[in-house]
């Protein structure tokens, strides 16, 4: 019997692999392992990639051999909070829009704090993909520059425009949901319009497939989104370096890189996940630096704000 036709119980991976997984430890997440979803179409990467973005400082750069951007930029919260992308295959949007905070705050010398939602990626972004179903890293940053996103915060909340309106799985048969673009923001939201509430992004670019551009670009300008091939084992991490060890291919997966250092003389990628804070570290994870592993530093994108363009100034249409 295959892989693909074993369903396996929370516990059973953590069992399987504590014997193979030399760089770091399995264990027991809350959720079953069917219902940590990816969401990155990863046979459509190539044909959504952004052209590369230029590094104008790259000589001037000295690199650390650790980095974390929350103690370099302490002053931006969002750089400690985790998202929960719940029972849909939206991580490319989710977190392209924490990685978006994130360098909204940062550029702005921790002067403006606006928590970019998810929402309009998924229902309103046509072309970056099909929403719960899953999208791409590229079109979702391009879509900040030329269309604009609105504020949202976590599911069922009364914060921002659009908050995140997917809960957790319930059931493993559960289906994926669909949502209208919504041009208005929700009732309790009573700060601006939704035209008003939209911030933009000045460019978006790829970065190289290279481990010293994209340490650059996260040490100079933020953390940066990437993807990489999400296998079974992956959804029982708890701590250490990630490496895979075991189970099948199951689709792409999007997260947020934001430092990256050694341990045990491994090198690894200091990420945020998607799938809360009570999965793997407090929601984050290190994985396999220098390597290409699944393919992690081969679809970098990210982007840079642009705090005086409006949708009034464009005239958009919505």
């Amino acid at each position: 019997m295959g892989f693909s036709s074993v369903r396996l119980s929370r516990n059973t991976i953590a069992d399987r692999i504590q014997n193979l997984t030399k760089t770091w430890t399995p264990g027991r997440n809350p959720m079953p392992a069917d219902f940590y979803k990816g969401g990155v179409r990863l046979e459509e990467q190539e044909l959504f990639r952004l052209p590369q973005g230029i590094l104008l400082l790259e000589s001037a750069v000295k690199l650390p051999d650790s980095f974390d951007a929350r103690e370099k930029w302490p002053d931006c919260p969002s750089l400690r909070e985790i998202r929960n992308q719940g029972c849909c295959g939206s991580c490319w949007a989710i977190s392209a829009a924490s990685t978006m905070t994130d360098r909204w705050c940062i550029h702005s010398q921790n002067k403006s704090q606006f928590s970019f939602g998810s929402y309009d990626l998924i229902a309103c972004c046509h072309h970056c993909g099909d929403g719960c179903e899953g999208g791409n890293l590229g079109p979702a940053w391009k879509y900040w520059v030329e269309r604009g996103v609105s504020s949202g915060g976590p599911y069922n909340s009364q914060t921002g425009c659009h908050p995140y309106p997917i809960d957790v799985c319930h059931s493993k048969d559960e289906d994926d949901k669909q949502f209208k673009c919504s041009r208005k923001c929700q009732l309790s939201y009573n700060q601006t319009s939704y035209l008003r509430d939209l911030r933009f992004g000045r460019e978006a670019y790829s970065v190289a497939m290279d481990e010293g551009r994209i340490m650059e670009e996260i040490f100079l300008n933020g953390p940066v989104q990437a993807s990489f091939k999400l296998y079974k084992d992956f959804k029982a991490y708890r701590s250490g370096v990630y490496r895979h060890v075991w189970g099948p291919f199951e689709t792409g997966h999007a997260i947020k890189i934001f430092g990256w250092g050694t341990e045990n003389n491994v090198k690894y990628w200091l990420c945020a996940n998607s799938w809360g804070d009570d999965w793997g570290d407090n929601g984050f994870f290190k994985i396999i630096r220098g390597e290409n592993h699944l393919d992690i530093e081969g679809n970098v994108h990210a982007g840079l704000p642009d705090y005086s363009k409006s949708a009034a100034m464009f005239d958009l249409e919505y």
